[in-house]
């Protein structure tokens, strides 16, 4: 009666109006270090993406620096055969900067910004029609990465897509839909961008009998992960989108800021100017908190020009697939040690990296065609 065994794919899961906690059993069968290893074999090319909020998880349980956690995690990489192991941070740069061109040329508001897929399944399944156009069009740095390995690289060196294998590290579970998504596919095939997303504690847990290599020859971008090299941002471990934003907005425009702390998980930043409120943004971390703005926002006139959105209450340093402790208590002191471990990271590399030649002369021509 029951010979012909049914199986879904994940594109299955994505593509129903259902629970995403009711595809974490295929997301751990299709993405997994298992897979990823795999999944490399025969390949030309092989790059991995590593989050900084995983590095700091790793660094707080080994009591390494971040610099050290970063280069050991790229020795274990190396040592099955990847050919470059990168800071995700570096596609942040690009990412803060896209985002801000999109906010002066689009006129709705607010503008809600997240690397945050779990929000997005969130506005899809939820509010599909109200929320999608106020939602950013700028790519996550995971996804900026997957375009930058199978479509910037392959053309590059010349390697084709099928040929090259990318994968990443990554602090959320989620980030495992996210690159299922169609959305993620190379132009005009169904090539993944990023083959496979690798959990923070997955990768953790093959690194206790991993000795840390040498420097690597490569420079710039490539290789200054492998060097202990990480880019860092101002405005906490989820992006930084909000303090960017407003950044470069007084730069430009003028005014003075101020930040109040409306409720935990929920910031304002304000920026005034001849007694006038002139830009106006938030930071919402949690569903409650979320599901309270939704509210909001669908009864009242929107009070925010900008929002940085993230589901995880405390952003993505508390993602779901960072290294946990039991207690309550524990937990807590742990995410404040990584969030204290990625304030260590210098984040004025962030500007070299901004107006380097790669992202002036190379990257954004390449994908303004």
């Amino acid at each position: 009666m029951f010979q012909n065994i049914v199986k879904i794919s994940l594109n299955d899961c994505l593509a129903c109006s259902g629970c995403i906690t009711s595809a974490e059993t295929i997301l751990v069968e299709e993405q997994s270090l298992t897979r990823f290893l795999d999944g490399i074999v025969g390949k030309q090319l092989c790059v991995v993406t590593v989050s900084p909020q995983s590095v700091c998880s790793i660094a707080v349980k080994r009591g390494l620096s971040t610099s050290q956690a970063a280069r050991l995690i790229a020795s274990y990489f190396f040592s099955k055969g990847i050919h470059f192991v990168v800071d995700s941070s570096f596609g942040r740069a690009l990412c803060l900067e896209e985002a801000y061109q999109e906010f002066l040329s689009r006129s709705i508001r607010p503008i809600l910004v997240s690397s945050c897929p779990g929000f997005v399944c969130y506005a899809e399944k939820s509010h599909d029609a109200f929320l999608l156009p106020y939602i950013s069009n700028v790519r996550s740095p995971q996804a900026i990465h997957g375009a930058l390995v199978k479509d910037f690289l392959s053309r590059l060196l010349e390697i084709p897509v099928t040929s090259i294998y990318h994968a990443s590290v990554m602090p959320c579970f989620d980030k495992k839909l996210e690159a299922a998504r169609l959305d993620f596919c190379v132009p005009g095939t169904e090539v993944r961008e990023t083959d496979c997303v690798i959990s923070t504690v997955e990768v953790d847990s093959v690194l206790d009998d991993v000795e840390t290599t040498g420097n690597v020859e490569e420079k710039g971008w490539l290789g200054d992960f492998s060097r202990g090299v990480l880019y860092g941002n101002e405005g906490g471990t989820s992006g930084g989108f909000a303090t960017s934003m407003v950044k470069r907005f007084v730069s430009e425009h003028g005014g003075e800021t101020t930040e109040e702390k409306v409720d935990r998980n929920l910031d304002v930043i304000s920026v005034r100017r001849d007694g006038n409120t002139i830009l106006r943004v938030a930071r919402i971390y949690g569903f409650r908190n979320i599901q309270n703005f939704v509210r909001k926002m669908k009864n009242s006139k929107p009070t925010y020009d900008y929002i940085e959105i993230m589901a995880c209450p405390n952003g993505c340093a508390n993602g779901g697939a960072q290294i946990r402790a039991e207690t309550i208590e524990k937990r807590d002191q742990i995410l404040r040690n990584v969030e204290n471990a990625y304030s260590t990271i210098q984040n004025n590399v962030t500007e070299e990296i901004r107006y380097s030649p790669l992202c002036t002369d190379i990257f954004f021509p390449f994908f303004c065609e």
